[in-house]
């Protein structure tokens, strides 16, 4: 029914406007809180109700797919009803019903608005949607998926229209759908017309009898059997979608947040089966989440995937396209699996430390900047840390290829690491290749002047050891590589900050030492607020240039 979105925003400020090309896939917008991943699912609803998206924050525009001329006249056929006594029509007008919505259409004019269903100086998009598009799209928030699952008339089984009917009297739909949710759940899905007209949805811990049957064993198994309302909240609404899925009417479904109620595992299990349920009814789901278990399920399908990331800030947004393979990279990586490193999508901005020391520190430095609305603060900031700063870069590059400000911050060792090593430092900031030669012999020259000290220029100082003319050198380096979102600790290591407090420095004990100096009420006289300079400054200008649109080190 789709055949393209276009965004409003493309990938960084000077990049063109996002445009994809739809096949009926699954479509997951990610992204930090307030990027527009719910509002861009209520401007697809918008488009589909009304045509346009004038006020739209998001999405500029929909391009539906146009359809051929016997293809819209059989539509028109399938969905003709006559008329009812008393109802008069012109030679030209027809009834259509779309399950309970029956209403009035010009013939020719339904037709066309088909072929051409993007003609808006004619009028045809309207009627297009009108007519056609909004019967076809369902709108899924967590109160509605809650309620997908209440009982529902019966009506004329010999014409099914509503979708327990349609699931009734289809066999194979409805064993397909019980193995799906007994997988999952370990219940099994059955339907119970023995109460009035109505078809009710129950769950079973052994398999139904005839549901289609009123025999004495189907009446005994829906005695016992658990009612909708009897099992979580998660297990009805991953039912209740699945059923929409896969016998539902619409085309077009759209789901905020589906990992709402459900255990981390269900999530995974409805975001592969969403996936490759998409594609197998040839329906377009798009989803908003911050589940990264949802994400690592669709991907798991095999199915196509079209991964989205939203970003606004400072009142400018992007959107992105993600690169499949990269996002399984992420995935499939132990490392980066066991560091959290999807996380990253939901977030504004990624700071990665050497170890989980280092990650544990800044993370609460930049706590206690937040805490005051301190301008210095990184918001929406996840911390993460590597197993040392050799593998840093296997960290930072992947993220900043998906257009995510993740920056590094190493001590002033890094210096020592030449050849491959220092390369893919550069390489993971996007620093270009073609300076990759003159920051390496800046690194050694920078290098040859700490170790002329003759001391441990880590432990004992860093910058503070050198000459005034070396410590220039040393700090042009140093910005240099920070404009790029790599920032050295000019000091030497992360145990030297907070220099003022008297602790233990080794690093066995360095952390616990430093956290009980720092305190932990607020209210205390003793607890460490931020101040001026030192790490406070630090983390501030890590923050600037991640809060920074015109960053360098992300690539376009």
């Amino acid at each position: 029914m789709i055949s393209s979105i276009l965004f409003k925003f493309g990938s960084s400020i000077n990049q063109p406007k996002l445009k994809i090309q739809m096949r009926p896939s699954i479509t997951i917008f990610v992204g930090p809180n307030n990027s527009g991943k719910s509002q861009s699912l209520r401007e697809i609803n918008d488009i589909f109700k009304n045509g346009s998206n004038p006020a739209g924050k998001v999405i500029s525009e929909i391009e539906f797919q146009s359809y051929t001329k016997e293809f819209s006249q059989n539509i028109l056929t399938s969905h003709l009803v006559p008329a009812k006594p008393g109802e008069g029509l012109n030679h030209d007008q027809a009834f259509v019903q779309f399950d309970s919505n029956r209403i009035i259409v010009n013939k020719n004019i339904f037709t066309a608005s088909l072929i051409n269903p993007n003609n808006i100086e004619q009028n045809f998009r309207h009627h297009f949607v009108n007519f056609y598009a909004k019967h076809y799209i369902l709108s899924l928030d967590g109160p509605s998926r809650i309620n997908l699952l209440n009982s529902q008339e019966r009506g004329d089984l010999k014409n099914p229209s509503g979708i327990f009917s349609r699931l009734l009297v289809s066999d194979e739909r409805r064993e397909t759908l019980r193995k799906l949710v007994f997988e999952a759940t370990g219940l099994y899905f059955c339907l119970d017309i023995s109460e009035g007209s109505k078809i009710s949805v129950r769950f079973g811990e052994e398999r139904p009898p005839n549901e289609r049957s009123l025999e004495d064993k189907t009446l005994d198994y829906m005695r016992t059997a658990f009612g909708a309302n009897a099992v979580s909240d998660g297990i009805k609404a991953f039912t209740g979608i699945l059923t929409q899925l896969h016998v539902g009417q619409p085309k077009v479904i759209t789901i905020d947040e589906p990992e709402a109620f459900l255990h981390p595992n269900l999530a995974f299990k409805l975001g592969k089966e969403l996936a490759k349920g998409a594609i197998e009814e040839r329906k377009h789901i798009f989803v908003s989440t911050h589940s990264a278990q949802f994400l690592m399920g669709a991907f798991s399908s095999g199915a196509e995937v079209n991964i989205i990331r939203l970003t606004h800030q400072n009142g400018i947004g992007t959107a992105r396209l993600l690169s499949g393979s990269q996002l399984i990279s992420l995935m499939n990586d132990p490392l980066l699996r066991s560091v959290g490193v999807m996380e990253g999508l939901f977030y504004d901005s990624v700071i990665v430390g050497e170890a989980n020391a280092d990650r544990a520190f800044y993370q609460e430095v930049n706590e206690r900047l937040l805490a005051i609305g301190d301008e210095r603060g990184a918001p929406r900031t996840l911390f993460l840390n590597a197993d040392n700063k050799q593998t840093i870069p296997k960290i930072l590059e992947p993220l900043r290829k998906l257009g995510i400000p993740a920056a590094g911050i190493v001590d002033i060792d890094i210096v020592k690491e030449g050849g491959k090593v220092w390369a893919a430092q550069l390489t993971a900031s996007n620093i270009p290749k073609l300076e990759h030669q003159s920051y390496a012999d800046r690194r050694k020259n920078v290098l040859v002047a700490l170790e002329a000290t003759g001391k441990d220029f880590k432990m004992d100082g860093g910058i503070d050891l050198l000459s005034s003319e070396q410590r220039e050198i040393t700090e042009n380096l140093i910005n240099d590589l920070a404009s790029y979102g790599l920032f050295v600790v000019p000091h030497g290591e992360v145990e030297h900050w907070l220099s003022d407090l008297n602790v233990d420095r080794s690093k066995n004990s360095w952390l616990r030492s430093i956290f009980e100096k720092m305190g932990s009420d607020p209210s205390s006289d003793g607890y460490i607020q931020p101040t001026e300079g030192d790490v406070w400054d630090f983390i501030g200008k890590v923050s600037a240039w991640m809060k920074d649109s015109k960053r360098k080190g992300i690539p376009a």
